[in-house]
C-alpha cells in the first residue's frame, strides 16, 4: 500500500508541480476527486510513516509569519471539521502552515508565486536525497563565473576592510552604484572611476564567456553587489546551474534549501528583499554599522550554508497523505476545487503592502528568466528601481483599496459555493496609531461574511505581535492580541 502510495507521489511531482498553472494536464478539481477516493480508500502512508510529534518550520523570514499560531490555526481547522478532510491553505506563502497542518491531514497549497510553490512542493512532499557538493564546487561552471567575478570580488573585500577600519565611503559608493545590470543598462554613471573599471572588466569577462545575457550569471548580474556579496552571488549561480538539470521533485527540494540559504544570508535590514540597505543616514554621513554588518553578511559561505539547509529539508517529517502544491491564482484555485474540500484557511493581505516587493529576489530565484528591471524618474533622473524589482511582478487586487472589496466579497461567495468553511486569518487595526492601514476593517468584513454564511465567528490568538522589519526605535506601535480569525460556516 505504502509503495503504491509512494509511485502516485512521484506521479504527481512530475506531472503537477512543475508544469505551467494556466495548462495543466488534468484540473485541480479532476485531481482533487481523485486523490480524495484514494484517501477514503486508505490510500495514505503506513502507520509506520507517521510521524510521533508535530513542530513549525520556517523555511525563509517572512513578513507576517504564522509560524508561532500555527497551533492555533490547526485547533481551529480541527474544530470545524473533525474528518481529517481535505484542507486548503488558500495563500500558502511559505508553507509554514500548510506543512503543520498536513501531519494530521491532506492539504492543498496554493499561492500565485513560483517561490511559495516550491517551498511547499518540499515542505509537503520532502525527499530524503543527497546533493554532492562536488557537482557545483569543482564546476567549470564554478571555475568560470568566479575568474570573470575576480575583479569586483577583490574590490568588494577591500571595501569591506577600510569600511571596518573607520573609511566607510568606498563601500558605500559599491553598494549605491556597484549593480552589473545597472552598469549594463548605462545607469552607474555616478559610481567611482575605481568602481567603474571593475564593473567595465566584469561585464567584458562576463561576455567573453557568453554569460552576459543568459541565466549563467543571473544572481551575480542582478543581485550581486547590492543584497549579496559578489562572491555568494557566483555561489549562488553554480548551485542555480547544477540544480536546473535534476528532476523537477528534486529541483524543487534543493532550490528550496538554496531559498532558505539566500533568506538567511541576505545582506538587508529584517532579511527581506524590498531594498538593499542604505548606506547612509539623511546628511549623507555613512551609518556606524555599515562596516560590520557587511563584514557579517557578506562573509558567510552561500556552500556551507545550503548543506546545512538541505540536510534540514532532508530531515523533515513526512506527512501521512498525499498532499498537493499549485501555483495559481487564488480564485482559479477555487473555481476549480472539489465539493470534498472541508475546509479552507486564507490569510490574504490586508494592507497596501503587496508582498511581491519583499521576495521578488526569490522569485527570479526560481524563474531564473532575466527579468526586465522596472525603472523610477527622480529628481529628474531615470533610472532602475532601487530594489531591482521584477517588471509584472504580483500585484494583489487585496492590497488594491479600490479592488479589495470586491476580491473579499467574492473569495465569500466562492468558498460559500463549495460548501466549505472558511478560516480566515485577520490582523486588528488601530486608526488612532500609526500602524498601517487595513484596506478593510474586520467590522466590514463580518458584515459581508454574513451575506454568504450563517455563522460567523471571532476567535482571539491571545497576545502576540508580527516581526517588524526596522529598528526597534523606528516600529510602528506593537498590537498584542494582534491575529484573530474570522470562522465562517454553513450551520
Amino acid at each position: 500500500m505504502a509503495l503504491y502510495a509512494n509511485l502516485v507521489v512521484i506521479y504527481l511531482s512530475g506531472i503537477l508541480l512543475n508544469c505551467d498553472v494556466k495548462i495543466l494536464d488534468t484540473s485541480m478539481k479532476q485531481t482533487t476527486l481523485y486523490l480524495f477516493e484514494d484517501y477514503k480508500n486508505n490510500m495514505s502512508l503506513s502507520a509506520n510513516d507517521t510521524v510521533s510529534h508535530r513542530f513549525p518550520f520556517r523555511p525563509i523570514h517572512y513578513l507576517g509569519s504564522k509560524l508561532r499560531l500555527v497551533d492555533f490555526i490547526n485547533g481551529a481547522v480541527d474544530a470545524v471539521d473533525s474528518t481529517d478532510g481535505f484542507v486548503c491553505d488558500l495563500f500558502a506563502g511559505t508553507g509554514t502552515v500548510a506543512k503543520y497542518l498536513s501531519y494530521t491531514r491532506p492539504v492543498i497549497s496554493v499561492d500565485v508565486q513560483e517561490y511559495s510553490r516550491v517551498l511547499c512542493s518540499a515542505l509537503l512532499n520532502p525527499l530524503k536525497v543527497d546533493f554532492n557538493l562536488l557537482e557545483y564546487k569543482n564546476s567549470e561552471h564554478f571555475s568560470k563565473l568566479s575568474w570573470s567575478m575576480e575583479p569586483l570580488i577583490k574590490y568588494e573585500e577591500d571595501c569591506i576592510k577600510l569600511a571596518v577600519e573607520g573609511d566607510s565611503y568606498p563601500l558605500c559608493d559599491l553598494l549605491e552604484n556597484g549593480s552589473i545590470i545597472g552598469y549594463e543598462q548605462g545607469f552607474t554613471k555616478e559610481a567611482s572611476s575605481a568602481l567603474l573599471k571593475c564593473l567595465k572588466k566584469v561585464t567584458s569577462n562576463l561576455n567573453d564567456l557568453g554569460f552576459l545575457f543568459g541565466p549563467e550569471a543571473l544572481i551575480s548580474r542582478y543581485y550581486g553587489g547590492l543584497y549579496f556579496s559578489y562572491k555568494q552571488s557566483v555561489q549562488f549561480d553554480a548551485i542555480l546551474d547544477a540544480i536546473v538539470n535534476f528532476q523537477a521533485n528534486e529541483r524543487d527540494h534543493f532550490l528550496a534549501a538554496l531559498l532558505s540559504t539566500a533568506s538567511d544570508i541576505v545582506n538587508t535590514v529584517g532579511k527581506q528583499f524590498a531594498q538593499p540597505l542604505r548606506p547612509r543616514n539623511s546628511k549623507g554621513i555613512p551609518k556606524r554599522t555599515l562596516g560590520p554588518k557587511a563584514a557579517k553578511d557578506r562573509s558567510h559561505d552561500v556552500f556551507k550554508m545550503f548543506e546545512v539547509w538541505g540536510e534540514r529539508y532532508k530531515a523533515l517529517p513526512r506527512s501521512r497523505f498525499l498532499n498537493q502544491v499549485y501555483r495559481m491564482d487564488c480564485f482559479d484555485a477555487l473555481e476549480q476545487m472539489s465539493e470534498d474540500i472541508k475546509v479552507v484557511y486564507a490569510d490574504p493581505p490586508y494592507t497596501r503592502d503587496h508582498y511581491s516587493r519583499f521576495y521578488h529576489v526569490l522569485e527570479t530565484f526560481c524563474l531564473r528568466d532575466n527579468p526586465t528591471i522596472s525603472r523610477t524618474f527622480i529628481n529628474g533622473k531615470n533610472n532602475i528601481s532601487r530594489g531591482v524589482y521584477r517588471v509584472g511582478r504580483h500585484q494583489s487586487p487585496f492590497c488594491i483599496k479600490s479592488e479589495a472589496p470586491l476580491a473579499f466579497d467574492k473569495m465569500f461567495r466562492k468558498i460559500r459555493d463549495m460548501e466549505a468553511v472558511l478560516i480566515l486569518s485577520y490582523s486588528p487595526y488601530n486608526s488612532h496609531k500609526k500602524a498601517h492601514p487595513r484596506l478593510l476593517t474586520i467590522e466590514r468584513l463580518k458584515c459581508m461574511a454574513k451575506k454568504y454564511f450563517t455563522k460567523v465567528s471571532i476567535e482571539s490568538f491571545g497576545n502576540f505581535s508580527h516581526s517588524k522589519l526596522n529598528r526597534t526605535d523606528k516600529n510602528f506601535d506593537i498590537r498584542y492580541d494582534a491575529e484573530l480569525l474570522i470562522i465562517c460556516e454553513q450551520k
